[in-house]
């Protein structure tokens, strides 16, 4: 393989070999010559150890190979700065999240499972699934500037929507022309939009960034989405907003997942729930 040509793999990426780390190392990787051998390759997976310079010093890695998409949980910056290279497969799942994200919008608005359970009971076209809205020419708020977003926007430009973009830096005012978009602010995305999709990074800036300020501004019969982390959303103001059964939600991330199995959010007509299957399908998984 192209890894085994730079030297020696260790690969942690599999269920049964994370165990393995964190019953050596515990969350925090501390020498992770430890597991690492002479190594000159670590493969990781979800749920690994973070790694800084400190942990590293001790081995013979060269790259760190991360097999899912964002590393931001897993390698600190102090690595990158050590020399040491790391790749992931951040390009493929945020092109998988972002067609997912636009399966989540036409699955809202056109209400598809909301039909599919009526006729399933033996209804046709129910008066009670009604009303339904299209994608096309709608004005849709998108939070954060990360590689989601980048790949949806070139995705959502065939149903000519409006874009107004959220991100905490200057967006190109080039880009934005290019793409029919504006940067906000998220009161405006929230006042503004028919679609609001989060695709922010989780840190200390966004955690909790958005609750009931934003969700009391959302026109009726908006949509919800979010495909990032169920942190950046106060949870439980989000479920109080979502009983008034104002706006509609499709959630691929919660607080804690899985959700509680009494959680209102399983249960409200107005939440479709997916079970964190925003990222690759399976004929594209790595």
């Amino acid at each position: 393989t192209v890894l085994s040509a730079i030297g020696n793999i260790r690969d942690t990426s599999s269920s049964h070999e994370r165990t393995t780390v964190l019953e050596v190392m515990g969350r925090n990787c501390g020498d992770i010559a430890l597991y690492a051998g002479d190594a000159e390759v670590i493969m990781t997976g979800w749920g690994h150890p973070m790694m800084d310079s400190k942990s590293l010093e001790n081995t013979s890695i060269k790259l760190i190979a991360h097999t899912g998409g964002s590393v931001a949980d897993y390698v600190s910056q102090d690595v990158y700065e050590a020399g040491i290279k790391v790749i992931s497969g951040n390009n493929l799942f945020a092109e998988s999240v972002a067609e997912g994200t636009v399966g989540y919008m036409m699955l809202a608005l056109r209400k598809m499972v909301d039909y599919v359970h009526d006729t399933r009971e033996g209804n046709w076209r129910s008066e009670a699934c009604a009303p339904t809205e299209g994608l096309l020419d709608q004005t849709v708020g998108l939070v954060g500037m990360g590689a989601i977003t980048k790949q949806l926007i070139p995705m959502l430009k065939p149903f000519r929507v409006k874009l107004m973009l959220y991100s905490g830096y200057p967006i190109d005012p080039e880009y934005l022309a290019q793409n029919n978009a504006e940067q906000a602010s998220l009161e405006e995305i929230f006042s503004t939009c028919k679609i609001v999709s989060i695709h922010s990074a989780l840190n200390e800036r966004t955690k909790g960034m958005i609750g009931k300020e934003h969700f009391d501004l959302l026109q009726d019969g908006a949509v919800l989405i979010n495909t990032a982390r169920g942190a950046i959303i106060r949870e439980d103001e989000m479920i109080e907003a979502l009983q008034e059964k104002r706006f509609m939600a499709v959630l691929d991330v919660y607080a804690k997942e899985p959700p509680e199995v009494d959680s209102p959010l399983r249960t409200l007509e107005n939440v479709y729930c997916m079970p964190h299957m925003g990222g690759p399908t399976n004929d594209r998984a790595p």
